[in-house]
C-alpha cells in the first residue's frame, strides 16, 4: 500500500515533477509523459523517498495493455497502475503492484456497470471521475470493499472538504498547490 496521504497531485512535466520534490508530498500519479522520460521521473521520485503511481492510458509511446503493464512495473519499477481496462488491473495485481480502476461516472446506468466490473475485477483501489458528482457518492460506495478515490474537476479546499465528507478516501488533483494546501498524512 501506498503512504497515508489524503490528496494526490497529477503530475505531468518534468518540471512539475521538480516543484513536487520540494514539497512535503509522499505520493504522485504520473501522466501525460513520453515514454523517453519516464524511466528518469521514477528513478528521480524513488531516489528521493517518493511513491510513483502511473497512470498507463496517458503514457506516450507506452501500450495500453497488459504488456505495458509489466513493463511498467518490472522495469520502471512503479508503486501503482491506473487504468479503465479490468485486463490491466488483474495483470498490475498478478504483479503485486497496486492496482487502480479508474470509472467514469455519467449516469446511473454507469453507476450499476461499474459496480459489476469491480465486484469483478477487485482492484485495490477505485477512482470514480468526476469527483463532483460527490453528492451521491454514499448511494453506491457503501458496499464497495476497495479503497474509493475520487479525481477530476477539484478545484477549491470547500470541494476537498465535501467529497471527503462522503467517506471517500484520497482525492486526485491536477493543482500541485491546492495538494500541498489541504494533505493530510493520517
Amino acid at each position: 500500500m501506498i503512504s497515508k496521504q489524503n490528496i494526490i497531485p497529477v503530475i505531468t512535466s518534468m518540471k512539475g515533477l521538480e516543484d513536487f520534490l520540494m514539497t512535503p508530498l509522499k505520493v504522485f500519479i504520473l501522466q501525460d509523459v513520453h515514454i523517453n522520460h519516464l524511466s528518469y521521473m521514477i528513478k528521480t521520485a524513488h531516489e528521493n523517498h517518493r511513491e510513483v503511481i502511473v497512470h498507463i492510458e496517458l503514457i506516450q509511446g507506452l501500450a495500453n495493455d497488459e504488456y505495458g503493464a509489466q513493463f511498467l512495473i518490472q522495469q520502471m519499477h512503479v508503486d501503482g497502475v491506473i487504468s479503465s481496462k479490468p485486463k490491466i488491473i488483474e495483470m498490475t495485481q498478478k504483479n503485486h503492484c497496486l492496482a487502480i480502476l479508474r470509472v467514469f461516472i455519467m449516469d446511473s446506468k454507469s453507476i450499476k456497470r461499474s459496480l459489476q466490473i469491480i465486484e469483478t475485477t477487485k482492484p485495490d483501489v477505485v477512482e470514480f471521475l468526476p469527483s463532483l458528482i460527490y453528492e451521491i457518492f454514499p448511494e453506491f460506495i457503501k458496499d464497495i470493499k476497495a479503497e474509493v478515490w475520487a479525481g477530476g474537476l477539484v478545484k477549491t479546499t470547500s470541494q476537498i472538504s465535501a467529497i471527503l465528507k462522503t467517506g471517500i478516501h484520497r482525492i486526485t488533483v491536477s493543482n500541485l498547490e491546492l495538494a500541498v494546501k489541504t494533505a493530510r498524512f493520517d
